[in-house]
């Protein structure tokens, strides 16, 4: 160290010495966080299976999806649980039981380290998911995956709905309510995926082309929202609106994206010059509906989907065999049937 007047210099060696010891400091300190909350996720996955056990259920399943505290993925649940429950099988919504918010891929991780008797998932193309589910059939628990599909090797059987005829009905009711438009935006969240939307956006220029529309074919811009933070959809649906990046033609592939384009039609005062479809079903949509701001839904039908899940894992369970895919039909909720969905709503 050299003295200069009456500063002192440390010199560069020393530096470097200091410098790598806040680094491995700051490394081992990441590692100790990282140990702990590995470790919590572990520890809450064996208390649930505990607590399944001593139920005396014959099977513990648990079911993931992106988003668990949405209405389409709360009915999927009941209406598993209900099915399960009748038949020994006991349906665990993992993200209800943890007192921490994970991720997907954390709860489907405990999933696995809990030796539990199956999966119920909402799949996705992500590289993270894949890894896992690897994971879990190497330990032989078996994977059926809801809405979304993953690659066949690592699930046995996949329900949802056939995507052409999703783009059917995305056509048809564009057939009905079109009159000069010609561009249109097609907005997804990061739970679907790019090949997926890239697939439905086949899917509906084949299914355009018989159809009787003016200005045909119509441009499609396709929006992928890719961070799945905290209001992240609202926020870059926002921004479209104050950057006037607008469409006349609008369809959403999600709840969270068709409800927050809807509130922003509203906020923005975009309500008629913006044609809104929309995706799955929820109060807010169908207030959307009955107000005329979104044209029409496509929606799954929530209980059969959660039915059909766990009924599949029954049947894997005892004889080893389930369908490849199961098919649930999907349905348009649009001006003409919005009553008997709001009256259904209200009986419940």
């Amino acid at each position: 160290m050299k003295k200069l007047g009456n500063k002192f210099k440390l010199k560069s060696s020393s530096a470097l010495v200091i410098a790598a010891g806040c680094a491995v400091a700051f490394m081992f300190l990441t590692t100790c966080i990282s140990f702990y909350f590995y470790h919590k996720r572990m520890e809450d996955a064996h208390v649930l299976l505990e607590e399944a056990k001593y139920n005396q259920y014959d099977s513990y399943v648990v079911m993931i999806s992106s988003d668990d505290s949405s209405d389409f993925w709360q009915r999927v649940y009941k209406s598993a649980y209900e099915y399960g429950k009748e038949n020994g099988v006991y349906v665990d919504l993992l993200s209800d039981n943890v007192d921490m918010k994970y991720k997907k891929s954390e709860l489907l991780e405990m999933a696995i380290e809990c030796d539990c008797d199956g999966i119920l998932l909402e799949g996705d193309d992500s590289p993270e998911i894949a890894n896992l589910l690897s994971k879990a059939a190497s330990k032989n628990i078996p994977v059926i995956t809801l809405e979304n599909d993953v690659p066949s090797e690592l699930r046995v059987s996949f329900v949802g709905v056939n995507n052409y005829t999703i783009a059917n009905l995305y056509a048809a009711s564009l057939e009905e309510n079109i009159v000069k438009q010609k561009h249109a935006m097609i907005i997804g969240d990061n739970t679907i995926g790019e090949t997926a939307i890239n697939n439905f956006l086949n899917n509906i220029q084949e299914a355009l082309a018989d159809k009787d529309i003016v200005n045909a074919p119509l441009d499609f811009e396709i929006r992928t929202i890719e961070s799945g933070e905290a209001f992240a959809t609202e926020e870059y649906i926002q921004n479209i609106f104050k950057k006037n990046e607008l469409k006349p033609i609008v369809i959403c592939l999600d709840a969270v994206s068709t409800e927050s384009f809807y509130q922003a039609m509203i906020d923005y005062n975009k309500v008629g010059s913006v044609l809104l479809f929309g995706n799955y079903e929820s109060p807010v949509i169908y207030t959307g509906i009955k107000q005329g701001v979104i044209k029409s839904t496509v929606t799954m039908d929530a209980d059969s989907m959660g039915q059909t899940a766990a009924k599949a894992f029954i049947e894997y369970r005892d004889s080893g065999y389930v369908s490849d895919y199961i098919n649930v039909e999907p349905q348009m909720i649009d001006a003409k049937n919005i009553d008997e969905y709001l009256k259904e709503a209200e009986d419940d």
